[in-house]
C-alpha cells in the first residue's frame, strides 16, 4: 500500500491512496479525516479485490455472503444502519438456499420464505413487514446488479408481492389519552420528575407537532430553538432536515422540557427510545388498553388530523411533517365523522336559502 497524506495551500488535507491496483484521492478539512478516509477505503480497496480474485479464481459469491458485503458497504452507513444489519443477519439466517450462487438465486426462493413467514401459527408476519423486507432485499439486489454487476438482475422485481394494507384511520379518544397519562402520572402542564412522566409529556408533544418518537428522544439541547419557535431535526426518516414550527400549545410543552433534571446531559429528555417503549406499552396495558389497538405513532395522525384543520395549504402540511408526496397527507389525516360534519356546517352556503 501506499498512502501520501500533505496539507494544501488553503489549509485543507490531501490525501493519495495506491493499494490492491487500486488509486483514489480525497480532500478533507482535517489531517484527522482523511486519515479516516483513507483507512476506509483501503478496506473497501481489500474487499474489491478478494472479490476479484475469488471471481477469477471461479470461486463463486453465495447470496450469505454477498448480504455481508452489502451490510458492510452500504447498510453500515445508513442513519438506519443498526436496523438494517440486524435485519441483513435474519436473512442470513432465514432466507432459503442463501449458500447458493448468488448469481442462481430465484425469485421463487423469495417466495417460499414469504409462505413460511405469513402462514405460520405463532407470530405470522404482516403483509407490510413483508413489503418492509423486500424492499430492503430489493436495494440488496439491485446494487449487487447496478454497483457491483455481479447479477443482471433483482429476483425482487419479479415477485407478485402481498397487497398493501389499508393505511390507519386510528384517533386516539380523549378518554384514553387521559387513562395512559393517569398511568403514566403525569400530569399536563407540569415539569417530568420521573422517566415514566417523560414518556408522558413527550407523546403530547408527539401529539402537538407531528414528530416521530425518535425525533423528539433523542433531541439534543442545540437543537431547540424556542426563542425562534423551531425545533430543528438535522436528520430525518427522509433523508432531509427540516424545521417543527411550535404553536403557543407545543411552545409550552418544549418548555416544560427544557426544565426537566438532566444531570447535564445533552439530550432534552434522560429516557432512551427503547426505553419509552416499553413504559408506553406499560402503561398502555395498565390503563385497561392493551387491546385497543393504540401505538405511539398513532400521535402523528392525531397530529396532522388536528393541524389539517387550521392549516388549509395542504402544501404547508406537508413542509411540517417532512412529505415529500403530498400523498401522505391522505394517510395521516384521518378526520372523525363528528369533525367533517363540523366543517360542512361551518363552510356551507346553501344554508343560507333556508335562512
Amino acid at each position: 500500500m501506499s498512502l501520501s497524506i500533505y496539507q494544501l495551500e488553503n489549509g485543507s488535507w490531501r490525501a493519495d491512496l495506491s493499494a490492491y491496483n487500486q488509486r483514489k484521492s480525497k480532500v478533507k478539512k482535517t489531517k484527522a479525516e482523511v486519515k479516516r478516509w483513507a483507512a476506509e477505503t483501503e478496506r473497501e480497496f481489500f474487499l474489491n479485490y478478494s472479490t476479484a480474485v475469488a471471481l477469477n479464481k471461479k470461486i463463486v459469491l453465495t447470496v450469505h455472503e454477498a448480504l455481508s458485503r452489502y451490510s458492510a458497504e452500504v447498510s453500515m452507513h445508513k442513519a438506519t444502519a443498526k436496523k438494517e444489519i440486524q435485519r441483513i443477519k435474519y436473512f442470513q439466517e432465514h432466507l432459503p438456499y442463501v449458500d447458493w450462487p448468488l448469481t442462481d438465486y430465484r425469485h421463487e426462493f423469495l417466495k417460499q420464505w414469504e409462505n413460511s413467514v405469513t402462514k405460520r401459527s405463532i407470530r405470522p408476519l404482516k403483509a407490510s413487514s413483508v413489503l418492509r423486507d423486500y424492499s430492503t432485499l430489493s436495494a440488496f439486489f439491485n446494487w449487487c446488479k447496478m454497483d457491483k454487476g455481479w447479477i443482471d438482475f433483482n429476483p425482487v422485481a419479479n415477485i407478485r408481492k402481498p397487497k398493501k394494507p389499508e393505511h390507519r384511520v386510528r384517533r386516539t379518544e380523549i378518554e384514553e389519552l387521559e387513562a395512559i397519562l393517569a398511568a403514566l402520572k403525569y400530569v399536563p402542564g407540569t415539569i417530568p420528575a420521573t422517566k415514566m412522566q417523560e414518556v408522558g409529556l413527550i407523546w403530547l408533544i408527539a401529539m402537538a407537532t407531528g414528530m416521530r418518537s425518535g425525533e423528539i428522544v433523542n433531541r439534543p439541547l442545540s437543537d431547540v430553538f424556542l426563542n425562534k419557535r423551531f425545533i430543528r431535526l438535522p436528520i430525518t426518516k427522509n433523508g432531509s432536515a427540516r424545521n417543527v414550527p411550535l404553536d403557543d400549545f407545543s411552545l409550552q410543552l418544549w418548555s416544560l422540557a427544557l426544565q426537566i433534571d438532566r444531570k447535564n446531559s445533552p439530550k432534552v429528555f434522560t429516557v432512551s427510545d427503547s426505553s419509552r417503549d416499553t413504559l408506553f406499552r406499560k402503561a398502555r396495558k395498565s390503563a385497561g388498553l392493551e387491546h385497543a389497538d393504540i401505538t405511539f405513532h398513532d400521535s402523528r395522525h392525531e397530529a396532522a388530523s388536528l393541524m389539517a384543520r387550521r392549516i388549509k395549504n395542504a402544501l404547508t402540511l406537508c413542509k411540517i411533517f417532512g412529505w415529500k408526496d403530498p400523498k401522505q397527507a391522505l394517510t395521516y389525516y384521518n378526520p372523525t365523522n363528528d369533525e367533517i360534519l363540523e366543517e360542512l356546517n361551518q363552510t356551507s352556503g346553501l344554508s343560507r336559502l333556508l335562512a
